[in-house]
């Protein structure tokens, strides 16, 4: 035994120093711009730009030509070949030590998001170079991304030994039983792996996604970057704005990227392990195929918003909390509360679950009032360490404190009230996506911005007093968290070419299962099964009082996963039961959890019991 574990600490030792190997490869392989100039079409000049794009929201008035210029160090092992990425148009490219000439169809130069291939390199990444461009713009981003050729046999090696280091990783760590399970599991994660890392490297990358939502995000951190504080950028919650402007300045985009390739792999692999610790191998199993292929939490990766990580925190949040309920220690509602507190200043929609979380735990434990006070104090004081310093943050650089985003009460003003366009005395304007889907668009112009907050909260519960049945129809915020409109942003970029075929496989294989496995666990009194329902109820609770989109559920959707692999370990066992092929060594592979069927009269009769774990 002794030494199976030291073998198996040997060998993830091993996989780490390969992870740290391919990335510090990778990275050195990346050609990184410094000293950015840009020459805009209204021949305004930049000469400290934070990349080689340009981000703006379409508008003609920025039409016409621009030139950008930046310079790139010596490489430790120059490439002999890049990629080229463009936003807009680029006609002509040269150096300081050649010039190159670039094809004359647009289709090559224009919007090329797969990217134009540079060839013959390796002089011009040997040394310290300066890159010059011209181009042109119709109003909206525009520049150039050089990048690493994924094809390229250096690059490619790279890319082989961070997977190699994660299998193996996996394979020495993951809790299974059997060397079948187990090697279904790692190639499966492994999978999953690699698509996401195909989304947002190759497919689509987030920089090449910034309207809306993720175009404001990356303007507010270039804002707070230069010095620039206002109180608009507390609009939506801080903490992905400060998350990606850290990493940008580390590693500039591709650092973000891999950090969303990560954070969505995470959530496929707290997926699987709170499946198989709740409800056994064959569920865990099924769990993973099926968030391994998850479009809709895969596709967030790929766009520069807070879902992605949220989703990854709510994840790791309910295998916490299982393993929390399981073994009681107080240093876990410690990590609970501070973890809700970081995942609130991602996005807040489980707000409400945290004082729903400790009323429950408080009820838990009504017979021992201190020990169940002790578990919420704690938990309190994790998320107090969190709320703490943005309170103080806040007061500092925008001259008041702020506990969350400014947004609740224009967001409750949207579900409460008629308008569903409002635009501002500043001239911000807001409209969620989904009320475009169901033809709400009535405007009003309001003489307040949207971060006076109790000016906004006062007109939402007026137009509950002069309309108290909006209490009623605000009910349809449930319904529109499946149904009614389609997942914004995946249905704006590439990612929809995946969504749309995914979509039906949800609604007809992945719904109705999930509806049988909660029939299976109906009478499942597992304190995590309670906690699990009420983190869906406070999502519900949060929508029904301010306001709806799909978008909204899927960073839950961990729990819809959870259910619907019970509902489908339900099936299988019944049907291999029906069949006569429920043997023994299968029901070894299950731990005894309700929606193991019952077996067969000859495998009762034989009195096999199957593995606890």
């Amino acid at each position: 035994m002794k030494r199976h574990s030291a073998n198996s600490s040997s060998y993830l030792i091993l996989g780490l120093v390969g992870m740290a190997l391919a990335f510090s490869w990778l990275f050195a392989l990346t050609p990184r711009p410094h000293n950015i100039e840009v020459i805009r079409p209204n021949l305004t000049v930049n000469t400290q730009s934070l990349s080689s794009f340009n981000y703006l929201n379409y508008n003609t008035d920025h039409e016409g030509l621009y030139w950008l210029k930046f310079e790139t160090d010596p490489m430790i092992y120059p490439l002999s070949r890049l990629k080229m990425r463009t936003m807009n148009c680029v006609h002509e490219m040269s150096t300081n030590h050649s010039d190159w000439k670039l094809p004359s169809g647009l289709q090559s130069v224009c919007d090329n998001r797969s990217g134009l291939l540079l060839k013959d390199t390796t002089k011009s990444l040997s040394q310290n170079t300066q890159w010059r461009f011209a181009g042109s713009t119709r109003g909206d981003s525009y520049g150039v991304l050089l990048e690493k050729d994924w094809s390229d046999p250096p690059v490619a090696a790279g890319l082989a030994l961070l997977t190699l280091s994660l299998a193996l990783m996996l394979y020495v760590r993951l809790p299974t039983r059997h060397l079948s399970e187990r090697l279904f599991v790692v190639t499966f994660l492994i999978l999953a792996f690699l698509f996401r890392f195909w989304l947002v490297f190759i497919e689509s990358p987030p920089q090449f996604g910034l309207f809306s939502d993720m175009g404001a995000y990356f303007s507010r951190s270039e804002e707070i970057l230069k010095g620039q504080f206002q109180l608009d950028q507390l609009f939506q919650p801080i903490g992905f704005t400060l998350w990606s402007l850290w990493l940008r300045k580390l590693g500039d985009f591709e650092l973000f990227n891999w950090s969303q390739v990560f954070f969505s792999w995470g959530t496929v692999v707290f997926i699987y392990l709170m499946v198989r610790e709740r409800f056994g191998s064959l569920a865990g199993a099924i769990s993973v195929v099926i968030s391994a292929t998850y479009v809709p939490l895969a596709g967030f990766a790929t766009f520069h918003m807070a879902e992605n990580a949220y989703a990854f925190f709510i994840s790791l949040l309910l295998w916490l909390i299982l393993k929390t309920l399981k073994n009681q220690r107080l240093s876990g509602y410690f990590m609970i509360g501070l973890l809700m507190a970081i995942a609130f200043y991602f996005k807040g929609n489980h707000a409400f679950f945290i004082p729903i979380f400790a009323l429950w735990l408080l009820y838990q434990d009504r017979q021992h009032f201190q020990k169940g006070f002790r578990k919420v104090a704690v938990m309190g004081l994790g998320c107090a360490l969190v709320v703490a310093p943005h309170i103080l943050w806040t007061w500092e650089h925008y001259g008041k404190p702020q506990l969350g985003p400014t947004a609740g009460a224009l967001n409750f003003v949207e579900g409460k009230c008629p308008s569903k366009d409002n635009e501002d005395s500043t001239g911000a304007r807001w409209m969620s996506p989904m009320f475009g889907f169901t033809n709400e668009r009535i405007y009003k112009k309001w003489d307040r911005p949207f971060t006076d907050q109790g000016y906004f909260w006062k007109a939402g519960f007026n137009c509950v007093k002069e309309d108290p049945l909006v209490l009623i129809s605000s009910l349809r915020y449930i319904y529109y968290l499946a149904f009614g409109n389609p997942l914004w942003p995946h249905i704006s970029t590439n990612v929809q070419d995946l969504y749309y075929p995914w979509e039906n496989l949800f609604y007809y294989g992945i719904l109705p299962l999930t509806l049988l496995g909660l029939l299976v666990l109906r009478k499942d009194e597992e304190a995590f099964t309670q906690t699990s329902a009420l983190l869906i109820m406070s999502l519900f609770l949060t929508v029904w009082f301010f306001k709806s989109e799909n978008r909204f559920r899927v960073p839950f959707d961990a729990l819809l996963i959870a259910w619907s692999s019970v509902g489908a370990s339900w099936v299988l066992l019944k049907l291999l039961s029906f069949l006569g092929w429920l043997t023994v060594y299968l029901r070894n592979l299950f731990i005894k959890t309700p929606v193991v069927v019952q077996v067969t009269h000859q495998e009762e009769s034989s009195g096999a019991e199957p593995n606890q774990s």
